[in-house]
């Protein structure tokens, strides 16, 4: 049976909006929802209106607030955990970016980036990328997928 869902749109489920990035097997769907990836049951969602088109590149970060998705009065929601896991490299670093600009405004203490124990070209390309910008880090001492920020 084919799915009513397809890449690039845009739903609603129960943890917010969200937008398709994967059907998978089974019914289920690969949903980002506010930073985060999600698999959800096809009957656990519905769509909306508007529709994104797929793409491997983001969007260009814009300064206006009028283009974000929040008010102006709203607080920007801060993660201490980012996972990265079914990115590449690129968007990995990307939201890596974003979410380290995030905690600072937040003021996080550490920010926690799981990419897997064997993430291997995510990891080195994250870790390359924390030396560049002189921020120190280390491996979790107690699952080495993830990647602890002190900010």
């Amino acid at each position: 049976m084919a799915s009513r869902f397809t890449p690039g749109d845009t739903v609603q489920t129960r943890f917010g909006k969200g937008v398709v990035r994967e059907l998978q097997n089974g019914g289920r769907l690969k949903v980002e929802v506010h930073g985060r990836a999600l698999v959800v049951a096809e009957s656990e969602i519905s769509v909306l209106n508007e529709r994104r088109t797929p793409s491997r590149a983001r969007p260009a970060a814009s300064n206006s607030r009028s283009e974000q998705s929040q008010p102006p009065h709203a607080p920007q929601r801060v993660f201490t955990e980012i996972d990265l896991h079914g990115l590449t490299v690129q968007e990995a670093l990307d939201r890596v970016q974003d979410a380290l600009s995030a905690a600072l405004l937040g003021d996080v203490a550490e920010l926690r980036l799981i990419h897997g124990r064997s993430g291997g070209r995510i990891r080195a390309a994250l870790h390359s990328r924390l030396r560049e910008t002189r921020r120190r880090f280390r491996l979790d001492p107690q699952n080495e997928g993830v990647t602890v920020v002190s900010l």
